[in-house]
C-alpha cells in the first residue's frame, strides 16, 4: 500500500490538447496513455467540446465539483450531475460533454477491457465500510475517514485529495474505511478477465 498526496500526482495535456489532467495512479507505473492498463485522474472541464478518443478503453466518471454536464455518447444521452453521479461509457466512443451550468471537475477511471473491467464505487456520509475483494485505490474527494486493519493496529488517515493504493498482494478485505459526516470517497475496483470470481486483480 502506498499513500499517494497532490504532491505526487502528474499533471499533463488532455490527448486532444484541449485541457489539462491531473493523473493521480496510473498501472504499471509510468506506464503511457498507449499501454496502461487501468489510469485515475481529475480534471477541470471549462467549457462544452468533445472527449479524447481511447481505443479498447471503458471509462467511468464522476462529478466531484459543479452542476454537471450532459454527454453525448454515440448519439445517445447521458446526464452526470448531483443526482447521476457517474457516468459508464466506451473511451472510443464519439463522445461530446455540454456544462450544464458553467465549469466542473470530475474524476474519470480508465481501463483496458482486452485485459480487466473495472467497478467505480461512490461512498458519501459517516460509516464504517469494508473495502471489497478487487479494490485497487481509494479516493478522498472530500472530508476525511480513517483505514483500520481487521487484524492489526494499523490505522491511517486520508483526508481530501489523497489516495491509497493498493498491491495485488494485500487482502484490501482486512480493511474497513470510517468515514466522516460529509465526506466522500471513491473506491475503484479491478477485476481481471476471465475471473469468475472476481478476486484476482491488478495493482
Amino acid at each position: 500500500m502506498k499513500k499517494l498526496s497532490p504532491a505526487d500526482y502528474r499533471s499533463m495535456p488532455w490527448k486532444n490538447g484541449a485541457g489539462t489532467t491531473i493523473e493521480i495512479a496510473v498501472f504499471p507505473e509510468h506506464a503511457k496513455l498507449e499501454d496502461f492498463i487501468w489510469r485515475v485522474s481529475r480534471a477541470q472541464v471549462v467549457s462544452d467540446g468533445g472527449f479524447s478518443h481511447f481505443a479498447g478503453i471503458d471509462r467511468s466518471l464522476a462529478l466531484l465539483q459543479g452542476s454537471g454536464m450532459r454527454l453525448s455518447v454515440n448519439e445517445f444521452s447521458l446526464k452526470v450531475d448531483a443526482e447521476n453521479n457517474i457516468a459508464i461509457f466506451a473511451g472510443d466512443a464519439a463522445t461530446h460533454a455540454e456544462l450544464i451550468n458553467g465549469a466542473i471537475s470530475d474524476f474519470n477511471l480508465m481501463s483496458r477491457r482486452s485485459i480487466c473491467s473495472h467497478k467505480l464505487n461512490h461512498w458519501v456520509g459517516a460509516a464504517t465500510r469494508q473495502l471489497p475483494v478487487g479494490a485497487v485505490l481509494l479516493y478522498c474527494a472530500q472530508g476525511s475517514g480513517q483505514l483500520r486493519g481487521k487484524n492489526t493496529t494499523y490505522d491511517l488517515d486520508l483526508h481530501e485529495d489523497e489516495t491509497l493504493q493498493f498491491s495485488s498482494t494485500e487482502e484490501v478485505n482486512e480493511y474497513t474505511l470510517h468515514s466522516t459526516a460529509g465526506s466522500s470517497f471513491y473506491c475503484v475496483q479491478i477485476t481481471m478477465n476471465g475471473d469468475s470470481n472476481a478476486n484476482s486483480t491488478v495493482g
